[in-house]
C-alpha cells in the first residue's frame, strides 16, 4: 500500500501524478502563492507549476513566519522531500531568489535531489548585496501600505480595502526585516545551474545590475526579456519559452 505524499501547507494542491517535471515557484516579498494566480497550472512539456505558500501569509497568516532563511529552507525541504522523485526546478522573482538559494543548499546538505535549474528573475549576484529600493528603507517608517496599494494597481487588481493593504504591509515588513542581513557565501558554489533573467524596463532592479557577478558563484545563462518588473507575474510567453527550453536542455531532449 502506497503512503500518501504529505505536502503540509506549502502547496495549495498536490502536483498531478503524471507531471513530467515540477516547477516550484517561490513568492517574492510580501506576497504568497496567489502571486502566481495568472500562471497556468501546467507549462508545455508536462511541467507542473507548484506555487509555494510560506507560513505567515494568506491562508497561513496565523502561523509564525520563519525567523531566517535557514528556517524557511529547513521547513520547506522537509515537506518537499517526498515529491523529489522526478525532475524539478525552482523559480523566483526579486526577493524570492535568496530563499530559493538557501533551499538548494539545504537540499545539498541533506543529500537530497537537486533542482535541474534555478530561474532567478530580477535579482543580482547574491553575494554582492541586496537589490531593490525597499531593501534599503527603514521598515518602521516607510509607508508599506502605500507600496501594497501600488502593487495592487500595477497588477490590475484595483484598489485594495484598507484592511487588506495594512495586512499586506505587515507581511511585507516581516519579509524586509528577515531579508536585511542575508548574504550568499561566494566561497560555496551553487550545485545547480542558474538562468538569470533581467527585464528591459525594470525600474526596481535595473537590468544592468542583474547579471554582473553571478558567474562567481554559479554556472549561469543570462537572458534579457522585454518588460517591466512585475511582468513576471503575468507569465509572459517569452518567459515560458525560457523555462521550457532550459529544462528541455537539462533533460537532454533538445
Amino acid at each position: 500500500m502506497n503512503t500518501p505524499v504529505q505536502t503540509g501547507k506549502w502547496l495549495l494542491r498536490k502536483p498531478p501524478e503524471d507531471s513530467e517535471s515540477l516547477l516550484f515557484c517561490f513568492p517574492y516579498a510580501g506576497v504568497g502563492a496567489s502571486s502566481y494566480r495568472q500562471w497556468p497550472q501546467t507549462l508545455p512539456d508536462g511541467i507542473a507549476v507548484c506555487a509555494l505558500q510560506p507560513p505567515g501569509r494568506e491562508n497561513r497568516f496565523r502561523e509564525s513566519a520563519p525567523a531566517d532563511h535557514a528556517g524557511f529552507a529547513a521547513d520547506l525541504v522537509a515537506q518537499l522531500a517526498p515529491l523529489l522523485d522526478r525532475p524539478f526546478a525552482f523559480i523566483g522573482h526579486c526577493g524570492a531568489v535568496p530563499f530559493a538559494l538557501e533551499t538548494i543548499l539545504t537540499l545539498e546538505d541533506r543529500g537530497l535531489p537537486l533542482p535541474e535549474r534555478l530561474f532567478a528573475s530580477s535579482w543580482g549576484a547574491p553575494h554582492l548585496g541586496l537589490y531593490g529600493a525597499l531593501n534599503f528603507v527603514d521598515p518602521d517608517t516607510a509607508d508599506l501600505a502605500a507600496e501594497v496599494r501600488q502593487r495592487y494597481r500595477q497588477t490590475g487588481q484595483g484598489e485594495p480595502p484598507d484592511e487588506m493593504a495594512e495586512l499586506g504591509a505587515r507581511v511585507l515588513r516581516e519579509d524586509l526585516v528577515l531579508q536585511r542581513p542575508y548574504r550568499y557565501d561566494v566561497a560555496r558554489r551553487l550545485p545547480c545551474p542558474v538562468t538569470v533573467i533581467s527585464w528591459s524596463e525594470d525600474d526596481v532592479v535595473p537590468p544592468e545590475t542583474v547579471a554582473p557577478g553571478w558567474a562567481e558563484c554559479a554556472d549561469v545563462r543570462v537572458v534579457a526579456l522585454a518588460g517591466r518588473h512585475l511582468d513576471f507575474l503575468r507569465c509572459p510567453k517569452a518567459l515560458v519559452e525560457v523555462v521550457t527550453e532550459d529544462l528541455a536542455r537539462a533533460g537532454g531532449t533538445d
